[in-house]
């Protein structure tokens, strides 16, 4: 297992705030949960596990049939390798989309720098990754220039929040932005056969939203809709003062000439009985086994005197939490939310 706390990566002080708690994860096998903290840093009590919410859909959603194929395609280590550079190309990019919005500003002639201090940060090189400051350069310019198209400003960028219905996640961005809309917004046709109907016209709509960013260019699939939905209900219940107009996925295209992106709104789209079913089936299938079960840890020093099997220690997430703090507390500092400090973007 692995702790680590994760804390908001910025937020406006002004349009919006931070929960009343703060919250941890924690990594184990092929999954991770979040726990929640206190505001003076002590852990909840009674203690609960917060199942990550793509862990929770990955655990009871069928594979969508493109990604099904796109597996049959590959084979099955090839799929994992090309989907780990996937998500470590998607963090790249949430990084860099995240600096932007903060300091609105970017510069696209130190891509490569960025991306290797990445690379090496994390200590993972593909062949693949030898063009990811060129393909930045393409999906970044194409998110700067939604943004500007849209007059996206932002109020929270990896949002992370936890939910009383048993789960948490980060929300990649909270923003005011305007949307065109088309509808009867008051204007009637002044001569014609139609005179005095309600005439259909375009208004500009200023919308509180979450987005939900995408990194590949295959379009979204209804379990992105469910994540998003998730997430609006998620914020709702921690903010119900700041109401969400539109919760969307947003994904660059491929494009040559002009930016281009692919933009979803998912509101009104997904039934309430839908996410209560895959809720449900997530708790019965991940979260109630993972609060129960023993994790094997390796630790300490063996000597030829000392049993090998006194440095192997099988402990709940619970216990391990427990035991974590109660050696650390003294020293732990919760990350400040500086968006200076908070640097890392953890998808």
């Amino acid at each position: 297992m692995k702790f680590e706390l994760v804390p908001t990566q910025w937020f406006d002080a002004n349009a919006i705030r931070l929960p009343a708690y703060k919250v941890g994860r924690v990594n184990y096998g092929n999954g991770r949960s979040y726990i929640r903290l206190n505001e003076d840093g002590t852990l909840e009590n009674p203690f609960r596990l917060y199942t990550s919410l793509t862990t929770a859909i990955s655990s009871c959603a069928p594979m969508e049939r493109p990604l099904l194929e796109w597996y049959c395609k590959w084979g099955l280590a090839e799929a994992e390798r090309l989907l780990k550079l996937s998500q470590h190309y998607g963090t790249l990019m949430h990084g860099e989309i995240g600096f932007y919005l903060t300091m609105n500003y970017y510069d696209f002639d130190t891509i490569q720098e960025r991306v290797s201090a990445y690379l090496s940060a994390n200590n993972y090189w593909q062949p693949e990754t030898d063009k990811w400051a060129d393909d930045l350069k393409y999906d970044v310019a194409a998110f700067i220039a939604f943004a500007q198209e849209h007059e996206v400003i932002p109020m929270g960028i990896e949002y992370v929040l936890l939910s009383q219905k048993g789960f948490g996640t980060l929300i990649d961005l909270v923003c005011k932005m305007k949307i065109k809309e088309k509808g009867f917004h008051g204007e009637v046709y002044k001569t014609g056969d139609n005179k005095g109907q309600p005439k259909e016209t375009y208004k500009v709509i200023e919308k509180t939203a979450i987005i939900n960013f995408k990194s590949g260019k295959h379009g979204f699939y209804r379990s992105n809709g469910i994540q998003i939905e998730c997430e609006r209900q998620l914020w709702e219940e921690n903010f119900p003062d700041v109401k969400i107009d539109a919760a969307m996925n947003w994904a660059p295209k491929e494009w040559r000439t002009y930016p281009d992106w692919s933009l979803k709104d998912w509101t009104g789209e997904i039934e309430q009985s839908e996410v209560d079913a895959m809720l449900t089936l997530a708790e019965i299938r991940y979260a109630s086994k993972a609060i129960n079960k023993k994790y094997l840890r390796i630790e300490g020093q063996a000597f030829n005197t000392r049993p090998v099997n006194d440095c192997i220690i099988q402990q709940t997430a619970e216990e391990y939490c427990y035991k974590k703090y109660s050696d650390e507390m003294g020293s732990v500092v919760i990350a400040s939310h500086d968006p200076e400090v908070n640097a890392t973007i953890v998808e």
